[in-house]
């Protein structure tokens, strides 16, 4: 198993300055990198027996199921824009807590948009629609 800086050093290149550089793109490399080696470290040690043998023999294996059992998801800029309304409807819940739905507008990528929603059964706030402006 490589270490952290074994996998750093193979996408360092040399700056013009003569010092070790890496770029963004390659640092999302070699986390990606790093980050798959522990994931097939933990999958080794925890995977599961089904009847005294085991229901995925190799790490690969089981991702190719995991990949079966999910569904496909088409609407990316859906779920972008989903994200970034809840990482700030923080900044526009009401205080009154009897209200049950409400909207607030933000701009994404240039363009302006409503997210709308709504208070669930169990008190939380779900965006429930959404439309751009």
């Amino acid at each position: 198993m490589k270490t952290k800086e074994e996998i750093l050093n193979s996408y360092n290149t040399t700056g013009q300055d003569g010092l070790p550089e890496i770029s963004a793109a390659d640092l999302l490399n070699a986390m990606e990198v790093y980050k798959q080696q522990w994931a097939e470290a933990a999958f080794n040690a925890a995977r599961k027996q089904k009847n005294g043998s085991f229901e995925f023999e190799t790490f690969n294996d089981f991702i190719e199921s995991e990949k079966q059992a999910l569904p496909v998801v088409n609407d990316n800029f859906g779920i972008t824009l989903s994200a970034v309304a809840d990482s700030i409807v923080t900044n526009f819940l009401p205080d009154d807590a009897a209200v049950n739905e409400f909207s607030f507008d933000f701009n994404l990528e240039g363009k302006g948009f409503t997210a709308f929603y709504t208070r669930d059964k169990e008190g939380y706030w779900k965006m429930s629609n959404w439309k751009e402006q």
